[in-house]
């Protein structure tokens, strides 16, 4: 097959000085193409690096490579508002392309957290009771138990999240909800901390075929309930956390059969919920009772090698980054070929390209 990679990748340059530290971060690391190039190569595909942004559109339908690629596996952040990561998703399915990963309503549903809440709450999964704060606005606790935890409402990779991001008096939150609306200009999501155990656990495949890569455990050094998993952890998690995978987890009696299974059951929930494909990863925690709460799902989760959760967890489990990638495409591809008799809009290139303006600077690489 010739598989093309979109991606949007880190610059070179920090953020200026006035805009956040972590303005970037969920972009990619070029390893990550790499490594994702690669582990294709060796499954015997032809590989073209497409990028994002105006350049990926330039290289589809003026590059003409709309009809010359069999699919896309989509790294694609996008950039502005909280419909960025569904851009490169709403694009492909225009264009007719095939691509790994969730589509666009399913990427915009997870993205803005407070939505994401809702849809979980209709659908019985427990997660924490929240506010939304409007920019400008100041929060209203009442009805809210202390501590509370703040992050903006339409981010990903613990960006405007830190360890101060876990608040116990009303003078801290009001303080936090002025600092997040003035860094990052959006809503901020107030919810109940949860005191307890953190897991972030990987799922595979799609409906009912989909089912639990692994569930990793993230252990502080310090005290359990007043852990937050920020991004100081994130950017350096070998510095006071220690991530436990499930034979660890079982056989130190850290967790029982019944309360793994509770979570596996929490996560295969979510990813159906929200319609994901082929992958996702679902962040859960436990409350001050002990009962496992819905956080968040990422269905377009790093696939950093070494580096990021989804990962780690992955490897922790007994799946080489080959295995891993390889399932991703392979899930994929199963939605490709029962979806195989939906033809692409043949003429659209071609009425596009005429009105689509020239891209300038560097393009990714082109397919020849």
């Amino acid at each position: 097959m010739r598989i093309g990679i979109t991606y949007d990748l880190k610059p070179a340059d920090a953020p200026a000085a006035s805009e956040p530290n972590d303005l970037y971060e969920e972009l990619e690391a070029i390893d990550t193409i790499v490594a994702i190039e690669q582990v294709l190569r060796r499954r015997g595909h032809d590989v073209v690096r497409l990028g994002g942004g105006r350049a990926l559109l330039d290289l589809l339908i003026r590059g003409g490579l709309v009809e010359r690629l069999d699919g896309v596996f989509n790294l694609a952040e996008g950039f502005g508002g909280r419909g960025r990561e569904s851009q490169v998703p709403a694009l492909l399915e225009l264009l007719g392309v095939p691509f790994t990963g969730s589509d666009a309503p399913a990427l915009t549903l997870t993205l803005d957290k407070r939505v994401a809440k809702l849809v979980a709450l209709d659908h019985g999964l427990p997660t924490p009771p929240f506010r939304l704060v409007p920019v400008g606005d100041t929060c209203d606790d009442r009805g809210l138990r202390y501590p509370l935890f703040l992050k903006p409402v339409g981010e990903g990779s613990s960006i405007g999240i830190r360890s101060r991001s876990r608040c116990t008096a009303p003078a801290q939150l009001h303080d936090l909800v002025r600092s997040l609306h003035a860094a990052y200009r959006q809503p901020v999501l107030v919810e109940e901390f949860l005191p307890g155990e953190e897991y972030t656990v990987g799922v595979i495949g799609n409906g009912d075929d989909a089912r639990v890569l692994g569930a990793m455990q993230i252990v502080p050094s310090g005290p359990l309930d007043e852990f937050v998993y920020s991004l100081e952890y994130k950017r350096d998690y070998s510095v006071d956390v220690r991530y436990h995978m499930t034979d660890e987890l079982l056989r130190r009696g850290a967790v029982s059969p019944a309360r793994l299974d509770r979570i596996h059951e929490l996560a295969l929930a979510a990813h159906r919920v929200f319609e994901c494909r082929d992958i996702s990863r679902v962040d859960l925690r436990c409350d001050r009772d002990g009962r496992v709460q819905f956080l968040e799902i990422n269905p377009l989760p790093g696939l950093r090698p070494g580096f990021s959760d989804l990962a780690n967890l992955a490897a922790g489990h007994g799946w080489s980054y080959d295995a891993l990638v390889g399932g991703i495409l392979d899930a994929a591809r199963g939605r490709w070929q029962a979806a195989s008799t939906v033809a692409r809009p043949p003429a659209l290139a071609a009425i596009t390209a005429a009105a689509l303006p020239a891209v300038t600077g560097d393009s990714p690489d082109v397919l020849t």
